[in-house]
């Protein structure tokens, strides 16, 4: 394997165990209450940006594989170059472009080991309380300790954080569409979210908002 494609396998890995423990979340959550987890949504909205995340995040997976281990002379001409050649392929000075992408990339490899462990720990923090979707006629405990005291959304935070790895780490044009896919949607199910425990919550959710930040510590952002 190409010494520069080390970076992409470990996206690859990263990105893939971590979905790969939601499936089985999905699987033993649902013996422990006794229904889905939420994978579909009980609401309109959440269905509908499914039908464009699942097979986004399927998406980003396949091409962060694809770079990771086909050979770059495989892909040579049209659009399969377009969407899967590193950037520093596309213009010129490909020699000083790469460097400089390898070592940011090895940078985000480090990121991106740590996101994958932090993630977990804030899984083990939600408990049953963790969900993949919205189900209005449900009330979930409200989470605010361990990384909840300082972030109301340290999973997504992670993950957004993981979607620019994956892109620093294999910087091609198909991983950067699937995974700032991936970062808007979780920006906009964040609100959606919060617009939930707040009707469910009232008043000790909008407080809990206000003294916590959404995916950054209030401490780092005034």
């Amino acid at each position: 394997m190409n010494i520069a494609r080390i970076p992409a396998l470990i996206a690859a890995i990263c990105l893939s165990i971590y979905w790969g423990y939601v499936l089985i979340k999905l699987v033993r959550l649902a013996r422990k209450i006794g229904k889905d987890p939420n994978a579909l949504p009980r609401e309109t909205v959440g269905q509908i940006m499914r039908i464009l995340w699942y097979p986004d995040i399927l998406a980003l997976l396949a091409s962060l594989w694809i770079f990771a281990i086909v050979k770059p002379g495989r892909v040579q001409a049209g659009l399969a170059h377009t969407l899967f050649a590193p950037f520093w392929q596309l213009g010129e000075g490909v020699e000083p472009h790469a460097l400089l992408w390898q070592i940011i990339a090895a940078l985000a490899s480090i990121l991106c080991i740590l996101g994958t462990i932090a993630t977990f720990i804030c899984w083990r923090k939600m408990g049953r309380s963790w969900r993949i979707g919205i189900d209005p006629g449900e009330k979930l405990d409200l989470v605010c300790t361990g990384p909840y005291r300082y972030v109301r959304h340290p999973i997504y935070a992670i993950r957004m954080v993981m979607d620019v790895c994956a892109v620093l780490m294999a910087p091609c044009g198909i991983v950067l569409l699937t995974a700032a896919i991936d970062f808007l949607l979780l920006q906009i199910e964040a609100r959606r979210e919060e617009r939930y425990m707040e009707s469910k919550h009232g008043r000790i959710y909008a407080d809990y908002k206000k003294s916590v930040g959404r995916f950054v510590p209030r401490a780092f952002v005034g």
